[in-house]
This record gives structure tokens, C-alpha cells and sequence, in this order.
């Protein structure tokens, strides 16, 4: 695994990277390669279009690293990847534990110089920061959480480096001037209050997140009552009409409750005077449901005239002889 580049023409540099199969003793050079080769503007959408195994893309694989890299460090988070103390948000568990020393030269890197090399998170910031954070593509809710400190890296550490200045100036005993103590003073309260509002961002995207499932559960499990209520309907519509057909006195009740429910549905006219009523129901009938597509109904109880079936909707005419078809 490594990294190697070809010219493309007016497309620019194609770049084939394996940081996601290499050890990870190689990772960190790896990566400072890609860094170098995302110099040129037109190799970042090469990167940004990059899927690697299961279509993971660049930008949750360089999440991921960061989580690893933290973990190895010690730096303290909660299982959701929250920062769990504000006041020291990249601090690892050396760089918590150690102290500053007095007289130290001024050439001396201090820890959180130092850790700026020894991982590779200032890489994977300086990467986010060359894609833009603002054209990341959507991530779920735990890269989001990650994602917020990595934007606020070097303001975080530029706040490490501040109290570092602060914890020296105390140990060899130096008093500031009045006016470099409110800057001192005010620097720390800004690095605070970033911490702070870093962290409530945090637990609203995992507030989101929550309220998101929960919808999709309530969902779901509307959607399973919905079935079973329908099932049940179906069952005691299947249940209703077994009865039906095999109870006389049953079927005698759905007749008398059809029937209710028909004259309760039933518009009453202004006027009945010059009307005739017909019977919906037939004589002798043993079933709730139409037994064809036809229903002949008599329109009139006067008898018809001779050689017209008044129940037949077609005019019966009379026969003709052959002799007048000749």
C-alpha cells in the first residue's frame, strides 16, 4: 500500500491511495503524502470521490483515524465520542500527567508542539481543512460528533500552547504586567468558552440522533399495529361470514341489521303522494350478498298489457310469419 500518482492531462493528478490497508506504523507517512499531493487544487476531488472497502469514503475513513489516534492517546471521551472534559479536549493521558519545568530554554518544543508530530491528527485537520468542512458529504451522527472537534483543532490547541505559556510563567515565577494578565485572563475564557459550546454542539447532534430513532421505532411500530388491526378485521370478516353461511339464525340477524342499516341510510322523500315504493328484499332469499349482475324489479304493480313483460328492459315484439318476410 502507499501512494502513487499519474498525470491525467487537463484533468490533473489521479491519486490511488491504499491508507486504509497499509499498517499502521506506515499510516502517518502515507497520509503526509496524500497531504502533499492535495497541494494542487485538482487532486482534492480525487480524494473526495474515493470509496474505498464497503464504499467508505475519504472523508469517514480520516474520521476514523482520528478516533483511533485518540484512543491510543488516552484522550478522554464517552462512548458516544463526547468530550467528556472541556478544559483539556485533546490532552492525552502523557500530556495530562507530565509537568512544566522550570528554567526550560526557549528552544525547547513543549508537549503540545511536540504532539502536533507525534500523531496524525494535525494531518487529518489539515486534510478536512483543504476539502472544506463546509462541502463534507453527509455523515451519521457519530462522525458529526468527531467531526466537530476535528473543525476546532487549532483552536484548541492554540489554547494548549497558551496555558502551557501561562503554567511556565508560574513555575519560574514571573508576574505579567496588568495588562498582560487581562490578555492571558481573556484568552483562557475564550479557550473555555469554546470547549464549552464544542461540547453542547456535540450532545445536540446525539440529541438529533436519538429523537431520530425514536421516530423511526414509534414508526415501525405504528406501522405493526396497523397490520395486526387489519389482520383482525380480515379474520373477523372471514369468522362473520363462516357463521353466516353455516347458521340459519345468524343469517337471519345480518338480514335484520343489513335491513336497519338500509332504512337508516335511507333519505326521506319531500313528498310520497303519486310514488311507489318498491321492496328491496326478495322473497325466500338465504344470502346477504347479490347472486348476480342482473336484478329484475317489477315497475309497477298493475298487470301488464297483453304480449309486454313489463320486467324485461327490452320491448318484446311480436313474431313475424315467413310468409310476410316474402
Amino acid at each position: 500500500a502507499g501512494v502513487s500518482t499519474q498525470s491525467t492531462g487537463s484533468s490533473g493528478i489521479n491519486a490511488e491511495y491504499g491508507l486504509e490497508k497499509c499498517p499502521p506504523s506506515m499510516q502517518n507517512l502515507v497520509l503526509g503524502a496524500l497531504l502533499d499531493l492535495t497541494e494542487d487544487p485538482r487532486a482534492v476531488s480525487h480524494v473526495v470521490t474515493w470509496r474505498g472497502v464497503g464504499q467508505v469514503t475519504a472523508v469517514s475513513l480520516l474520521v476514523s483515524l482520528w478516533r483511533q489516534e485518540e484512543t491510543a492517546m488516552g484522550v478522554k471521551r464517552d462512548l458516544n465520542n463526547i468530550m467528556i472534559d472541556p478544559g483539556c479536549p485533546l490532552q492525552g493521558i502523557e500530556q495530562q500527567q507530565s509537568e512544566v519545568s522550570a528554567h526550560a530554554l526557549s528552544s525547547t518544543p513543549t508537549l503540545a508542539i511536540l504532539d502536533v508530530g507525534d500523531n496524525m491528527r494535525a494531518k487529518i485537520y489539515a486534510m478536512l481543512y483543504r476539502i472544506g468542512f463546509e462541502k463534507l458529504p453527509p455523515l451519521p451522527a457519530k462522525d458529526q460528533i468527531t467531526l466537530t472537534l476535528i473543525e476546532n483543532y487549532l483552536d484548541f490547541k492554540v489554547g494548549e500552547v497558551w496555558q502551557e505559556i501561562i503554567s511556565e510563567l508560574m513555575v519560574d515565577n514571573i508576574t505579567p504586567i496588568r495588562s498582560d494578565r487581562d490578555a492571558l485572563r481573556e484568552i483562557q475564557q475564550i479557550i473555555g468558552a469554546k470547549s464549552e459550546a464544542v461540547k453542547r454542539h456535540q450532545l445536540e447532534i446525539l440529541e438529533r440522533e436519538q429523537a431520530s430513532e425514536q421516530e423511526e421505532e414509534q414508526a415501525c411500530y405504528e406501522q405493526i399495529r396497523s397490520n395486526y388491526k387489519q389482520w383482525e378485521q380480515q379474520n373477523d370478516s372471514r369468522i362473520n361470514f363462516i357463521s353466516k353461511t353455516s347458521d340459519y339464525e345468524t343469517l337471519q340477524m345480518a338480514k335484520q341489521k343489513q335491513s336497519a342499516l338500509a332504512e337508516k341510510s335511507r333519505r326521506e322523500p319531500p313528498s310520497s303522494a303519486g310514488m311507489v315504493e318498491h321492496n328491496t328484499l326478495l322473497r325466500m332469499l338465504t344470502t346477504t350478498v347479490h347472486s348476480g349482475r342482473h336484478i329484475n324489479i317489477p315497475l309497477s304493480e298493475t298487470p301488464p298489457p297483453p304480449g309486454r313483460d313489463i320486467t324485461s328492459p327490452h320491448k318484446v315484439l311480436p313474431a313475424i310469419s315467413p310468409r310476410a318476410s316474402r
